[in-house]
């Protein structure tokens, strides 16, 4: 499950660009995000007056370098420590239960450079790949400049690390509540700007941490980093999208059911009824290959009577302070530390959908519907997480989803324009797209330039 709200809140805010596939295609300069532009195959996109999202990657050493190193450096491989004295930082996990000890770490810190938007934005969502040796860890933040020149203070959007050895220093994943002021605020995992306070450009940071006591040992490394960030969007939905494939597309996708584990590790919510998430997460990775889903090795200690993966990716995904699995970013890290390349971001319709599905991308997307917005799926949430894997000739979504009763239910239909209304209205089209290293993404927009 991920809880969500509607737009009224603030909670799901816009989307309306094609955001991953022309930030993967643009080249990232100092200053300059890379423009939310449509692909170009696969037929005209719905009309997106007056709203504006972006996508903005950082991924190589042109990247790295145009922003500010501070005890990082920068390779073809990513961001990791420099050599010789670096700051240092004491840090006490609040999750590691009485008696805990504040750790000393050496600290390098990456900041980009400034993204001017040319629109005003209202929320911001960061995530990030990165490699991260037991001990460990990484914190990505986020901070906005307004049209006056002044500037928010550096939100905290998520500490992060791969591992769940505790006893050997791994800390916990966490966001971190209680961050609030005039300016904005963070919703678990997203930046949301106060009403008035709207930044119009930002700079996105990351910071690697290494136990002081293991400076002889590999650190972390951050192979990419991406912000998704956007307008605030009408309540109320574009028209339906058309389709435009003209034919039935479905991906072969396995198919995992998150209730046969109802009750399964209940320190992790209750169980699989809450790990939408995770298990989405789990079926892309498994269609990417076997050596990107969990190893029997890696499993052996998880009990339960079938796909151990998806517990396994339930507890590598869990943010402690959230208390839930449904951490967008978090399980996007999950998905690049297994070595795919993934992120999170908005897509404005399901017409942008299929140009994914057509190159053999599965999207998983996020979306809260009442049971009379979507009869046909015989239930309502305030959040979920499923996968698009595939169109009918009539152009439905065909859906791995999650909640299902086994694994053999998980396929399903949902009505086009039930489903792209709730999707849109409730996370604005928050989707994670996960690919293996080298895949072609859909074709950019003429008037864009790509990147090769």
């Amino acid at each position: 499950m991920r809880s969500t709200l509607r737009h009224g809140a603030r909670r799901a805010a816009a989307v309306l660009a094609t955001l991953a596939t022309a930030a993967l295609l643009a080249p990232v300069l100092p200053g300059s995000p890379a423009t939310a532009s449509p692909p170009g195959d696969g037929g005209a996109p719905p009309s997106t007056d007056g709203f504006d999202a972006t996508l903005t990657r950082w991924d190589d050493v042109r990247d790295w370098r145009h922003g500010d190193l501070d005890g990082l450096r920068a390779t073809g491989r990513g961001l990791t420590l420099a050599r010789g004295d670096l700051d240092r930082e004491r840090y006490t996990d609040p999750h590691a239960g009485e008696g805990a000890t504040a750790r000393l770490y050496d600290v390098g810190t990456w900041t980009s450079p400034v993204v001017d938007l040319g629109y005003d934005l209202d929320e911001a969502v960061t995530s990030w790949n990165a490699d991260t040796p037991t001990g460990t860890w990484v914190e990505t933040l986020f901070r906005g400049r307004h049209d006056d020149g002044s500037w928010t203070k550096w939100f905290v959007l998520g500490r992060w690390t791969s591992g769940m050895d505790f006893a050997g220093g791994d800390i916990h994943r966490t966001s971190l509540d209680g961050q609030g002021d005039t300016d904005g605020t963070v919703y678990t995992d997203t930046f949301s700007a106060r009403t008035g306070r709207e930044p119009v450009a930002f700079q996105t940071q990351v910071r690697l941490y290494r136990p002081v006591s293991r400076r002889d040992d590999r650190g972390p490394r951050v192979r990419q980093v991406t912000t998704m960030s956007s307008e605030l969007v009408p309540d109320d939905a574009q028209p339906t999208s058309a389709f435009t494939l003209g034919r039935a597309v479905e991906l072969d996708v396995p198919r995992y059911s998150q209730n046969i584990h109802k009750g399964e590790y209940p320190d992790y919510g209750g169980g699989g009824q809450v790990w939408c998430s995770p298990t989405s997460s789990s079926m892309v990775l498994r269609w990417w290959g076997r050596r990107y889903a969990p190893s029997a090795r890696e499993t052996a200690d998880i009990d339960v009577p079938q796909d151990p993966q998806v517990p396994y990716a339930a507890m590598h995904t869990w943010d402690f302070t959230y208390e839930g699995a449904g951490n967008w970013p978090f399980n996007a890290a999950y998905a690049g530390s297994r070595g795919l390349d993934a992120f999170v971001t908005r897509l404005r319709s399901l017409a942008e959908v299929e140009r994914f599905v057509a190159l053999g991308i599965p999207v998983v997307v996020s979306l809260s519907w009442d049971l009379e917005e979507m009869p046909e799926a015989g239930y309502d949430t305030d959040g979920h997480l499923m996968v698009v894997v595939g169109f009918t000739a009539d152009g439905d979504p065909v859906l791995n989803d999650p909640a299902s009763s086994s694994n053999d239910a998980v396929r399903n239909v949902y009505t086009r324009e039930n489903f792209e209304k709730v999707w849109q209205e409730s996370t604005g089209g928050i989707s994670y797209v996960y690919t293996r290293p080298g895949t072609r993404l859909p074709a950019h927009v003429p008037g864009t330039t790509p990147n090769w």
